[in-house]
């Protein structure tokens, strides 16, 4: 039997294969305040049970064009802490890549999906909190970050035993596609290599915005919390993500990273290599040139309360304060000043050298 040719379904392919390069921008926007609306239908009692194994599910949402798509998807728990301390584990989607081919989109097919903690409206405007971290991260550090798009989900069970449930959470982007839009590639095991092999501008840009969140939950030797993109020169940029137990998120079950000389999660503390202080000077310029679209960002993100609004606007202009009169000492390095009280504390895995005459 000859096929049937079917113009609508070529010009909605032919749409997707050059306005959706990959499932991801199928639904992504640059509005902040944009949560899409998505249904994930899932065997919800075996991730309730932390099945080990990978749940067939669906993804159901209105693509750019409000066509309503559905994909099939492998679903598995992921993480370690918020896997067994919190009543809803976060989640991997992993896409079917022929489905994906299909479809016309490009073979980026794993994305992590982060979910409220536990069932209440406290952990929503932290779920909230954490993905207007990364916003504010990709503020901050343009040429490389995870684009994460805020989705409104409804958990449907595939057994039809549970009711359904609608919430916050947030999707963040493949590695492979963020290190192809950083010009280069994703690399794995990169453990504990020499501050040379990193592009020193990226490296300080990594560390500053990790600073500004009030973040100690990083390690490039230990790669925690940290994708590694390797460029064509063969520098290396890394990218933060996992922002959870950040002072700008301020989770009641976060603790601060005391073996990297945090006593507070809202004490920052500078995990950076040793750098010049005409790269951290540059790197400080650039943030300082976004200092007001950062607290506009916050100003506008009106989903969590003027008050918890106001809290974080404090939070990230003392940290412009802070910087600012480090900047101004001409007396002291400039790094020297941001490891601070820190300076003899060496990361675990960490190398004295690697954060110079500052570590004893």
């Amino acid at each position: 039997m000859s096929a049937v040719f079917n113009p609508t379904l070529v010009l909605l392919l032919l749409s997707f294969s050059v306005s959706a390069q990959s499932v991801f921008d199928a639904f992504y926007g640059p509005e902040v305040n944009r949560a899409v609306a998505v249904t994930l239908t899932l065997p919800l009692d075996s991730i309730a049970a932390r099945s080990p194994n990978e749940q067939a599910g669906q993804l159901t949402f209105a693509d750019h064009s409000g066509a309503v798509r559905t994909f099939g998807v492998d679903v598995s728990i992921r993480g370690k802490f918020r896997q067994t301390k919190c009543g809803f584990p976060p989640l991997k989607l992993d896409f079917d890549k022929s489905e994906l081919r299909a479809s016309g989109l490009a073979k980026h097919d794993k994305y992590k999906l982060v979910a409220a903690c536990y069932a209440d409206s406290s952990a929503q405007i932290l779920i909230l909190k954490e993905y207007l971290a990364y916003r504010a991260y990709a503020l901050l550090s343009p040429e490389a970050h995870f684009r994460t798009q805020l989705l409104r989900i409804t958990y449907r069970d595939a057994a039809a035993a549970q009711a359904e449930r609608t919430e916050y959470a947030f999707l963040i982007e493949d590695p492979d596609e963020m290190a192809e839009r950083a010009g280069g590639e994703e690399s794995d095991d990169m453990l504990g290599l020499t501050p040379n092999r990193y592009a020193p501008t990226a490296e300080a840009t990594h560390a500053l915005a990790q600073y500004l969140l009030g973040n100690g939950d990083w390690s490039l030797t230990l790669q925690r919390n940290v994708k590694i993109v390797t460029l064509p020169n063969q520098q290396l940029v890394p990218v933060g993500y996992d922002f959870d137990f950040s002072g700008w998120v301020g989770a009641p079950y976060a603790s601060p990273s005391r073996d990297q000389g945090q006593q507070s999660i809202y004490e920052r503390v500078y995990l950076g290599y040793q750098q010049s202080d005409r790269t951290l000077n540059e790197v400080n310029q650039a943030f300082r040139s976004r200092r007001r679209d950062l607290l506009r960002l916050i100003a506008d993100f009106d989903l969590i309360d003027k008050q918890e609004r106001t809290v974080l606007q404090r939070f990230v202009q003392r940290f412009f304060d802070e910087v600012g009169a480090m900047s101004t000492n001409t007396e002291q390095e400039f790094y020297r000043q941001l490891r601070g009280q820190t300076a003899s504390v060496i990361p675990p895995g960490a190398r004295p050298s690697f954060y110079g005459s500052s570590a004893r």
